[in-house]
């Protein structure tokens, strides 16, 4: 048994050395924007690009401030080039009525549906249940 797991090991390492294409590398895709400016009362903005076309925006507010009701609430986009070379850019909003993505890419049936779900009540939490 104790010959059988070093022929055991070797086909395994062979198997993984197989599997692995020769001479691939990754591109390293240069940041060329970062930006995030916090604020003191947890709002902020942030920004980045990259140099394969990646842009990112995003903005958060406190909403209801100095109420049991205080949320943030987030509003963005990202845009990038996909595989058919095609700019895609989505927009959505974030808070605590959830996530809702809109834009031309994205199917129009999921945005129905995260519109109508960010009216739908709030859940007690699992601490009020009992």
């Amino acid at each position: 048994m104790n010959k059988l797991l070093p022929l055991f090991v070797l086909a395994a390492l062979a198997t993984v050395a197989f599997a692995f294409p020769e001479g691939l590398e990754k591109e390293i895709i240069p940041v060329l924007k970062s930006e995030v400016n916090k604020r003191p009362d947890g709002s902020y903005d942030s920004a980045y690009e990259t140099g394969n076309g990646i842009v990112h925006n995003e903005e958060a507010t406190i909403q209801d401030k100095g109420t049991e009701d205080e949320a943030l609430e987030v509003k963005g986009s990202y845009k990038y080039v996909n595989d058919l070379g095609q700019e895609i850019e989505v927009f959505y909003t974030a808070g605590k009525n959830g996530f809702v993505p809109y834009g031309t890419s994205i199917n129009p049936e999921i945005t129905a549906v995260a519109e109508a779900a960010k009216d739908l009540p709030k859940l007690p939490e699992k601490s009020e249940l009992h």
